[in-house]
């Protein structure tokens, strides 16, 4: 393996499984995006596990942090400390009224143009890149993990270069209950069909994870 990490006591085997590609991602984000500590980071998709750790980084940093999540998530992240407002029509006007300045930086989560609500409808052109932009007033302050088609058409950054240098760190973090991954659902060899329809729903709640 180019990189691991013992597990912490108190973490079980699936929840440091979801770890590490979520955690990864986030931390990685978060450097590329050069928020720092005492702004204002806006993480939309944060319903999502990349969104979550990122959350939760952000939040260990002294970063103040205003999320768009769904109902499924949203008590959570809330509860760890970010101001928390829907996505969808209107995010805009919702952000500003709880952020009450402008957004110092914002990061994409979100599935690929922003489809994290009705994976049957058809998202606008750049997803929710162009609110992001609008937001922080400058495309070079909004990072996206997923949307790089529409990132390459409007400036905005975005990070794709894997590293597992900080192993250790994510583990220290997820023993201290600082970073975690919900693990929505365990599965079997048998009842991959059903995760999978689970998975393409873009509503798991968390990771699901396939126990062999």
């Amino acid at each position: 393996m180019p990189a691991w990490a013992r597990i912490p006591d108190g973490v079980t085997v699936e929840q440091a499984a979801a770890l590490p590609m979520a955690a990864e991602t986030a931390w990685r984000a978060l450097e590329d995006l050069g928020v720092q500590p005492g702004e204002l980071l806006l993480v939309h998709g944060a319903g999502t596990t990349v969104g979550e750790a990122a959350v939760r980084f952000a939040l260990h940093r002294g970063i103040r942090v205003t999320a768009t999540a769904g109902q499924t998530r949203a008590a959570a992240l809330e509860e760890i400390g970010a101001q928390v407002t829907a996505y969808g029509e209107g995010m805009a006007e919702r952000v500003r009224a709880l952020s009450g300045d402008r957004i110092d930086r914002a990061l994409d989560a979100a599935p690929t143009g922003g489809r994290i609500d009705r994976a049957d409808q058809p998202s606008p052109a750049g997803g929710s890149l162009p609110t992001l932009i609008e937001l922080t007033g400058d495309p070079d302050r909004v990072l996206t993990v997923s949307d790089f088609a529409a990132a390459a058409e409007l400036g905005v950054r975005t990070t794709t270069e894997i590293r597992y240098d900080q192993m250790d760190e994510f583990a220290r973090l997820a023993g201290e209950g600082i970073l975690v991954v919900p693990v929505a659902r365990t599965y079997t060899l048998d009842q991959i069909q059903e995760a999978a329809e689970l998975s393409r729903s873009r509503r798991p709640g968390g990771k699901l994870m396939l126990v062999l």
